[in-house]
Formats: C-alpha cells, sequence, structure tokens
C-alpha cells in the first residue's frame, strides 16, 4: 500500500474471511470492487481525485452500515439475556 493510499481495503476473496450470502455481502463486494477499479484508473491516469466524492460515499455508507450492525448485535444480546432471566 502506497503513501498516497487513503484505506485499507480488505480482501474479501480471502478464504479465511466467512462472510454471509447475503444483500450485505453483494453490497460490500460491488463496493470493494468499485474502489479496486477506481485505484486502477486513478493509477493510470496518474489523476488522485478521480472518483474521490464516490469512494468517499462508499466507504462512509459501509462504515454506518458496520455501526448499525453493532447496535443491532448489542440488541440481540440484551434481547436474549433478558429473555433467559424472565424463564
Amino acid at each position: 500500500m502506497s503513501a498516497n493510499d487513503r484505506f485499507c481495503t480488505l480482501n474479501l476473496a480471502l478464504p479465511e474471511v466467512r462472510i454471509r450470502k447475503s444483500a450485505i455481502h453483494e453490497r460490500l463486494v460491488r463496493g470493494f470492487s468499485q474502489l479496486q477499479g477506481f485505484r486502477l484508473v486513478r493509477n493510470h491516469l496518474q489523476e488522485p481525485h478521480f472518483g474521490q466524492a464516490v469512494e468517499d460515499r462508499i466507504i462512509w455508507r459501509e462504515l454506518l452500515e458496520l455501526e448499525l450492525q453493532e447496535i443491532d448485535e448489542q440488541i440481540e444480546r440484551l434481547s436474549t439475556s433478558t429473555k433467559e432471566l424472565s424463564h
């Protein structure tokens, strides 16, 4: 990764990474593919700002999605704990 890279991407193709085949997974794969495409074009054209606005939206959307997922998981854990205590 060069010093000019603004973000670190995950290699979603690694076999160790187990992500459910879902709408979220498909969106992540598409987003990752777009980010790679921007990087290739940016490097080829030597244009550091090519696709930057779209790239920022992709990254922020995914970060927000992860935050929401974390909250949902916490709510689910609390709900499960409450149900177990009530029995």
